[in-house]
């Protein structure tokens, strides 16, 4: 209230009665009206009590036992505001509680955030150690092939371009050296002889029994891991295998199907305990010597003795070979995650850490690093609020790796009985915002590995059916004709067993034709489409689509 309507309001009143309402109100402490209206009613009390006295000192003396009656000012004051505060409306008390929790919720979500911030986490396994360690079952670095890898990779001699193209990019879809120009064949020779000396260190490489290569990462984070040359690796692979054709073209059969085990042995020193990425380069290199000696066998006449020796030779390597995804490395870079983004806490039940995970693929949408700081670290600190704890996250990770290592012992034949779907079962499929928020590290990183697993099958039958091949030519050479089925082949001692096709979990489709035979898969359509290969608009044949079969012989151009 205003000081001269104050003065004005206790101009009637002795100087004891305004002293002590002033009192009251200032130690009542609350909204300037509600003070305001209990100031008048205080003053009208005052003003009542003293109507009937006839001078100065009776008005003294009664405001004095008026003052009494009320009692202390701090009290009265305390009485006052609680009186007022009962008889608010509901809805005001409604808002004003409401006000509070939100204050206060507001209050300690801002002190959570701080505890999360200041969250380090515990470093306590060095995972890119282990990667290595894993790939190494023996310590004796004389059965090592990487060392020899790496000096057959330094004397590589670059591909040479056409019309300022890669040579391979250039000759890319053509099978035989018969259909290559004469500038292109003429550049395949002499890249193929300026590399004979890393192809004889190559060679002696893929005959080491081990291979591991010396694991580095920036700060040893998995994520950072450098893989081993796997380019150079490939085009040492395609480059053994245009020597191979050319070798059979001019009837150099022994030299050829060598330098094809070569290339299949290099493709098993990246499988295994590696990451998925090797694994696949490897499982690349293990079909591209079956597609080229399939080549070989339908461009040239090979006498028994030599398909014999190849299908030896072919039989041990696929014996000794794995055809199941390895996920061991993968979930190392899992548990490095986990441990640079949660704290610990001592027994595992840690929370995630705002700041600690790189969104590196919103980089280039800010200009200001500093914008970019501010807003990958409002996402970071959202994603610690909602994000399960240590534990959690862990066995749901674990879970998924599982059921992966479980699949790869099913054939897709047995996946498509029970309607199976990757994304279902492991509830990738399902990204509502509740789940995403609830395990984020779970739906950014974990990689679809279904695919991984079809392409190791695909790989196995691929293996068979060139082996498959090779012992129904001997059967035709010794016996004279064709076998009708695949069984006389097996009941001839030509086949140790019938090859079975993951697509239908029966031995793969053989039929003798006339002056020749088709073998094939029925494909992941589940059917068989009678040996009718896939074409695209423009008549090109995709060996491993998803409709018509897969055909291992003929060789289809």
């Amino acid at each position: 209230m205003k000081r001269k309507d104050s003065e004005k309001l206790f101009a009637e009143l002795p100087p004891v009665a305004g002293e002590y309402i002033r009192l009251v109100i200032k130690r009542m402490g609350y909204r300037r009206k509600v003070r305001e209206d209990v100031q008048a009613e205080l003053a009208a009390h005052f003003e009542d009590a003293l109507r009937n006295c006839n001078s100065e000192q009776e008005k003294e003396q009664k405001a004095q036992k008026v003052i009494d009656a009320f009692g202390d000012a701090k009290m009265l004051a305390v009485l006052l505001r609680r009186a007022k505060k009962r008889c608010r409306p509901l809805w005001r008390m409604v808002f004003v509680r409401s006000f509070q929790t939100i204050g206060v919720a507001f209050i300690c979500l801002v002190f959570y955030c701080i505890y999360l911030s200041l969250g380090k986490p515990t470093i306590s396994i060095n995972y890119v150690q282990r990667a290595g360690e894993i790939a190494c079952p023996v310590a004796d670095e004389g059965l090592n092939a990487a060392p020899l890898y790496l000096e057959a990779i330094r004397l590589y001699a670059e591909e040479p371009n056409i019309a300022e193209k890669k040579l391979l990019s250039v000759i890319r879809g053509k099978q035989t050296p018969a259909e290559l120009t004469e500038e292109e064949l003429t550049l395949m020779k002499r890249w193929i002889a300026d590399n004979n000396g890393a192809f004889e260190i190559f060679k002696q490489a893929t005959n080491k029994p081990y291979c591991w290569w010396k694991r580095q990462a920036k700060n040893n984070v998995m994520f950072d891991m450098l893989m081993p040359n796997l380019s150079d690796m490939r085009k040492f692979g395609y480059l053994l295998c245009w020597r191979a054709k050319l070798d059979a073209a001019t009837g150099q059969i022994d030299e050829a199907f060598n330098d094809l085990s070569t290339c299949y042995r290099a493709g098993m020193h990246l499988k295994g305990p590696r990451t998925l990425i090797e694994q696949l380069v490897g499982i690349s290199m293990e079909a591209l010597a079956c597609s080229t000696s399939s080549v070989i066998l339908q461009d040239k006449e090979i006498d028994s003795p030599k398909l014999q020796a190849f299908q030896n030779e072919f039989e041990k390597l696929i014996a000794s070979d794995t055809f199941t995804v390895n996920f061991e490395v993968e979930k190392f870079c899992f548990y490095d995650t986990i441990q640079r983004c949660f704290t610990d806490n001592g027994c595992g039940s840690g929370h995630f850490i705002p700041g600690s995970l790189n969104f590196t693929n919103l980089d280039s949408i800010f200009d200001d690093p500093n914008q970019w700081n501010i807003i990958t670290y409002t996402i970071s600190l959202g994603y610690a609020l909602t994000t399960a704890n240590r534990c959690e996250t862990i066995k749901k990770f674990e879970n998924a790796y599982g059921k992966y290592e479980q699949w790869t012992k099913t054939t897709p034949w047995q996946k498509h009985q029970v309607n199976f779907n990757a994304g279902r079962e492991l509830g990738l499929a399902d990204r509502s915002f509740v789940k995403v928020a609830r395990h984020p590290l779970y739906y950014i990183l974990m990689p679809a590995m279904e695919k991984v697993i079809e392409l190791s099958y695909r790989n196995k039958v691929h293996c068979e059916a060139v082996v498959t091949t090779l012992a129904i030519m001997r059967y035709k050479q010794d016996k004279g004709d064709y076998p009708e089925t695949l069984e006389q082949v097996v009941e001839a001692g030509y086949l140790k067993e019938l090859p079975m096709d993951p697509w239908s979990d029966k031995p793969l489709v053989y039929r003798k034709t006339e002056g020749n035979f088709i073998l094939y898969s029925v494909g992941s359509n589940f059917k068989d489409d009678g040996g009718q290969v896939f074409r695209d608009d423009k008549g090109k044949v995709k060996q491993w689509a998803d409709e018509g079969d897969w055909v291992f012989w003929p060789v289809v151009k």
